[in-house]
């Protein structure tokens, strides 16, 4: 059977005359010598062993000479997309918020009206339909509430936790229940009630500075005091402490110190997200970094989290699915009725009782989730990193960024990432989340 180098491989230099190849369909690494290497980059398979081919062909980095490999990958992203076994919600509990950040992207628009009794209904018979209707093979349900501060509604908040595990028991399916939150209004309940809770922190003249009580007052101190008490039931409770780090030019040197601080606090599960700060108009206190600048501050973290034994799960792993926004039946409840996509839609669409009336809706309201398909975009489909980065979608555009690119998909440069992690993986494998049966020889 004449074979081909796959057109999903990736090559990138060791430094030390050996090449890693990485392909952007199965997910395969290796490292092979230089000859190898350039004889599959270059096609010229003749020049390589049969025990070095056939191991090529068992990891994908060779395949059939008569396979069109983007063909295979539209059909695996148009089943995997009908077939997304995970069920997103997102409930906006109110725009109110017990913080007047500076910067908050809802100061322009913020309106207090808290979710209604009916609201909560509408997102819970809604979850219903979908599950009973068996709109996809669902095996789970992320069930995520945010603000404003959603604590202000706290009572609403448990209420719809505690009836939205209800009905995912009852069609037997898995619920992880999460919340962003500024941490100032966590308590036990809330602890118990959730599988993840999400608080944005960095250091504590930063933090003070931008994330601030309406009287002018920082939140620092207090955040972590409600931590550090909370800590027992986190860990009986097996909850996880999400860290949002929105990285900037001024705060950027203090990530690592702050990652420290978290895995100090006692709490056993704990996650750390750096993000890089967006130069809106109302960021002006706050300088962006640039893309490089913040790629090399990635890698630093981690490097981190390898160090302190956490589990990497930035694995470049080509899924070939949409993102939960381009996935069917995935939807935002605002708290004023109105729909989104996702939190990257500023502008709310539709009704939630037009929905719940008629979950076949969402496809007409979000004609662009139903109609998406990256393999059908000019640029997109003929790309190998589709699979990994999704195609051309909306959030990836931002007139903001000044050196924006939505083709730069990754928070990290992929040659330092996969040289990071050949170095890394032989000796700590299970500090590395790959997904779902990666072929891997390092």
């Amino acid at each position: 059977m004449p074979l081909k180098s796959s057109f999903y491989n990736h090559y990138a230099a060791t430094g030390d005359g050996s090449a890693i190849v990485f392909n952007r369909y199965w997910g395969s690494v290796a490292v092979f010598d230089a000859a190898d290497a350039s004889a599959l980059e270059a096609g010229t398979l003749v020049r390589l062993d049969a025990s070095t081919l056939a191991s090529m062909e068992d990891a994908g980095f060779v395949v059939d000479a008569a396979t069109n490999e983007i063909d295979v990958a539209h059909e695996q992203y148009l089943r995997r997309k009908a077939t997304n076994s995970v069920f997103n919600l997102t409930m906006e509990m109110t725009q109110a918020c017990n913080l007047a950040c500076p910067f908050c992207y809802q100061n322009s628009y913020r309106d207090d009206t808290p979710i209604t009794d009916g609201g909560l209904d509408n997102v819970l018979r809604y979850m219903t339909s979908v599950l009973e209707e068996q709109k996809r093979p669902f095996t789970d349900v992320v069930f995520r509430t945010i603000g404003g501060e959603p604590l202000m509604q706290k009572a609403k908040v448990l209420d719809g936790v505690t009836r939205g595990a209800e009905i995912a028991k009852r069609f037997g399916v898995n619920f992880h229940p999460q919340i962003d939150t500024n941490g100032l209004l966590v308590d036990e309940s809330v602890v118990r009630a959730m599988r993840s809770i999400s608080i944005t922190l960095t250091n504590k003249a930063d933090h003070d500075k931008s994330r601030i009580r309406h009287n002018g007052s920082g939140t620092y101190d207090t955040i972590l005091k409600i931590l550090g008490k909370l800590a027992p039931v986190f860990n009986d409770h097996q909850t996880i402490l999400s860290i949002r780090y929105n990285a900037n030019a001024f705060n950027a040197k203090y990530a690592a110190e702050v990652y420290k601080m978290i895995k100090g606090l006692g709490i056993t599960h704990t996650e750390f997200e750096l993000h890089n700060t967006v130069q809106y108009g109302y960021n002006a206190l706050a300088g962006s970094m640039s893309g490089d600048d913040f790629k090399r501050l990635y890698m630093e973290i981690i490097a981190l989290k390898v160090q302190h034994g956490e589990v990497v799960t930035d694995f470049p792993r080509p899924t070939f699915s949409p993102c939960s926004a381009y996935t069917p039946f995935n939807v935002k409840f605002t708290a004023t009725g109105q729909l989104a996509a996702c939190d990257a839609m500023h502008t709310a669409r539709g009704s939630a009782d037009e929905l719940v009336a008629d979950i076949d809706k969402h496809g007409e309201i979000f004609h662009e989730v139903a109609s998406h398909d990256p393999f059908l975009h000019p640029q997109c489909g003929g790309c190998p990193n589709v699979g990994i980065c999704g195609g051309m979608l909306f959030c990836k555009t931002n007139e903001n960024v000044p050196d924006n690119n939505p083709c730069d998909f990754l928070p990290f440069d992929l040659d330092e990432f996969l040289r990071f992690f050949v170095k890394h993986y032989p000796d700590n494998p299970s500090l590395f989340d790959l997904g779902p049966e990666p072929a891997v020889n390092a």
